[in-house]
């Protein structure tokens, strides 16, 4: 009886850290998608890097290093337009040098310490495409994401950045 008993507390134990690395190795993503245009590769591109989030500091040049890295992952070389934090906020002469601007905003930005609280970082950020010479939207998704929870988990908002805008750009860049 003992034996059987033990036999259970341990099928739970294996279980329930089975369930815990579940848990723990995933992000959540939702991508909305707009209608894209295809850009081209050869094309010069540039970022805006937006203001942080409240309370989160470099939360905005994190999030343009970030896309920057996966805009070279498919052979672009973007410039970070430090001064700037918005399209509106170019000037003409800025405007002129590039072919294509990207501007993410970031709506939001939750950086917990996963390790200590076990809440997930959360993420929700608009990116947009636009032709630099016409001021027409190429393209514009949406990012709303949740990291995996506790330690193995995701350990900044700007980790939720990565693959969805990797799968997307990858569609519409050629």
């Amino acid at each position: 009886m003992i034996k059987i008993i033990i036999e259970k507390i341990f099928q739970i134990a294996i279980l329930a850290c089975a369930a815990l690395l579940i848990d723990c190795s995933s992000s959540a993503y939702t991508v909305t998608e707009g209608e894209a245009s295809e850009l081209p590769k050869a094309a010069s591109y540039a970022i805006t890097v937006p203001e942080d989030y409240p309370q989160e500091s470099d939360s905005g040049s994190s999030t343009s290093i970030e896309i920057r890295k996966v805009l070279a992952n498919l052979g672009i070389n973007a410039t970070l337009l430090y001064r700037y934090p918005d399209y509106k906020s170019l000037p003409s002469d800025t405007r002129a040098k590039y072919d294509y601007i990207v501007e993410p905003v970031i709506n939001y930005w939750e950086d917990n310490v996963t390790a200590w609280t076990g809440k997930p970082d959360k993420l929700l950020l608009d990116i947009i495409i636009y032709d630099a010479k016409t001021s027409a939207v190429m393209d514009k998704f949406i990012i709303d994401g949740k990291s995996a929870r506790m330690i193995a988990g995701g350990n900044d908002p700007v980790e939720l950045i990565k693959d969805p805008a990797s799968v997307h750009y990858a569609k519409i860049i050629k």
